[in-house]
């Protein structure tokens, strides 16, 4: 008995060893910002990392100065023919092991978007510690500019860019959106960022400051356009990208030609769908628009009430609305973009079809293609109207 008691007490001690496959995170570099572009010499991709620095991260410290001695995070860039190769090279230059699984943003440069951004899928398809919900946006110039903004109510870049796409202000696209789209052989788009110099009249300085200006189209693993902040709107509203968002998109409307009657309109909740119908002249598309509003602002010259002139209000917006929708997804199917992966429609509703589209689609896409916007609004309130 006391054999068998002795063996259990072995047994028990077993499972106190430790980890001899530990790391300290004091032996890592957490990198949360990737920034890609074109190299300077044909063939070559610069590849730029953002990493905070944890000697200089103070809790409670407001707008990235981190430290009275320098910024809370820093940036290392370099230049090979592949980027697996770049990294390598940032690798021989840091004390501390490349951690990559707590990255949260990705941003492509211009040029590299239209050069295309295989290479760069590839290789987050064979690292399966990059997250797949990793956000993705692209840069005005170089990505590596981007870094530069003024995190002003936050410590460091990373965290800026990823509340813009956690915000869905227009296109939060993903690692996984793109792998998505590419092996369907569908469009995508993503959020196309403003940069430049911004002066604070307080302070007497200028700052660098980031914000959502349009949205860049990709096709086939290259950019095929740009779209500015209006257009990407109707297009996201379209995709099914708006419901839910921080920043509720705002209409305004007038009926009279002097603009003596006018109205603005905030829609708290909107949905989008799409489907297919088979007719004789082949597939047409159906974009299905719903939302409620709340009526903001609201001049009348016959003074009115909006209450009375509700069905106006509502004959407008929904003109309105499906009018820019319609000419936004007009624009991708003049570049050649199927966002909303029409295409797929075909395929899962009528598959003989799709046989017959299939190896021509692109081109029918373009220029055969039907789409049907409609739109059907409420209207929730008139504001604080009697």
């Amino acid at each position: 008995m006391r054999a068998v008691k002795l063996g259990l007490a072995l047994l028990l001690l077993f499972n106190l060893t430790g980890c001899w496959s530990k790391t300290e995170l004091d032996k890592l570099t957490f990198i949360y910002g990737i920034f890609i572009d074109q190299g300077k010499e044909p063939g070559t991709v610069e590849v730029t990392i953002s990493s905070p620095l944890p000697n200089r991260l103070m809790s409670g410290t407001q707008g990235g100065s981190g430290a009275s001695d320098g910024k809370a995070y820093s940036m290392i860039t370099k230049t090979a023919k592949t980027i697996p190769e770049a990294v390598i090279l940032i690798q021989k230059d840091l004390s501390r092991k490349i951690e990559i699984s707590h990255i949260k943003i990705v941003v492509v440069g211009k040029e590299y978007a239209r050069e295309g951004i295989g290479e760069m899928l590839e290789w987050f398809k064979r690292q399966p510690e990059i997250p797949l919900g990793t956000f993705i946006m692209a840069a005005p110039g170089k990505a590596s500019e981007i870094p530069k903004l003024s995190p002003i109510f936050e410590q460091l870049p990373d965290q800026v860019l990823s509340n813009i796409a956690q915000e869905n202000l227009l296109f939060s696209t993903t690692i996984r959106d793109c792998m998505l789209s590419e092996a369907s052989h569908m469009g995508y788009a993503m959020d196309y960022l403003s940069f430049g110099l911004k002066s604070d009249n307080a302070e007497k300085k200028e700052e660098y400051w980031v914000g959502v200006g349009g949205v860049m189209l990709f096709q086939e693993l290259k950019m095929r356009g740009l779209m500015n902040v209006s257009e990407g709107r109707a297009l996201a509203w379209a995709a099914g990208n708006l419901a839910g968002q921080i920043a509720f998109p705002v209409y305004s409307i007038d009926w009279d030609d002097d603009g003596s009657g006018a109205a603005n309109a905030i829609f708290l909740r909107n949905t989008a769908a799409s489907s297919v119908s088979m007719t004789p002249e082949g597939p047409l598309f159906h974009v299905k628009i719903k939302g409620h509003a709340s009526i903001t602002y609201f001049k009348d010259s016959e003074h009115r009430d909006a209450n009375k002139l509700s069905p106006l209000l509502l004959s407008k917006l929904e003109q309105k609305v499906a009018g820019e929708i319609t000419a936004a997804l007009d624009r991708i199917r003049q570049e050649g973009v199927d966002v909303l992966h029409l295409g797929m429609l075909v395929e899962w509703n009528y598959p003989a079809e799709w046989k017959k589209l299939r190896e021509r689609w692109k081109d029918y896409y373009t220029s055969e293609a039907r789409i049907k916007v409609t739109a059907k609004f409420v209207i929730e309130d008139f504001g604080s109207e009697k």
